[in-house]
């Protein structure tokens, strides 16, 4: 298999992976200045603090899930890199033998990957191939979106200094600054205060 090969059987695991939170890949530094929880997707919430991509957040979410992960975000091609970046250059680099399978050994420099070599090899034949990437990410995804939702609903209560279930601008103001300059956006009913719902992604 040529490497030109490899590189389109994992482009889509790649996707899968970085939107994974306990397997996610390192991330650049402009991203990771947007994605505050480090959960390797950008939600609405996050989104709202640049307006620019929060203006687009809807026609970019081409899933429609309330998240942009690592294909939907707009990229900036860098030394040839192209849409997925360095993480599959990560992950074609990884594949030594260039068999289009990941070893144990071969996963040892892939971080993303790390002690969960195990929980997505499901086949225990010692390799990690396209496929159980995916089935590893969708098995996960509830608990994953259950510990984002904590953190919002954490975040929520924080900055509900008054705790009267509803976000002021002042509120938003000392507590979520980066929300500040997109308050009218997120604002939609304009009724001066953004509650659980106007910060909860939109429903499928």
């Amino acid at each position: 298999m040529t490497r030109t090969t490899l590189s389109v059987l994992l482009a889509t695991a790649v996707a899968a992976t970085v939107a994974g939170a306990a397997i996610a890949a390192p991330q650049s530094g402009a991203t990771r200045k947007i994605d505050l929880n480090n959960d390797g997707v950008i939600d609405r919430t996050e989104a709202a603090a640049h307006p620019r991509l929060a203006a687009s957040f809807d026609q970019l979410d081409k899933n429609r899930d309330g998240k942009l992960d690592a294909s939907e975000r707009p990229h900036h091609r860098k030394g040839g890199h192209g849409r997925h970046g360095g993480g599959m250059d990560r992950i074609v680099k990884a594949d030594a033998d260039g068999d289009g399978r990941i070893s144990r050994t071969e996963a040892g420099s892939l971080r993303f990957i790390g002690e969960k070599f195990a929980e997505i090899d499901s086949n225990r034949d010692g390799y990690i191939v396209r496929s159980e990437l995916t089935r590893y990410h969708e098995r996960m995804r509830p608990q994953h979106e259950a510990e984002r939702a904590k953190r919002a609903e954490e975040r929520f209560a924080a900055a509900d200094l008054n705790k009267d279930g509803k976000l002021s601008r002042v509120e938003v103001s000392e507590k979520m600054p980066r929300l500040e300059k997109s308050f009218a956006f997120m604002d939609e009913d304009r009724d001066g205060f953004l509650t659980r719902a106007d910060l909860a992604p939109p429903k499928r």
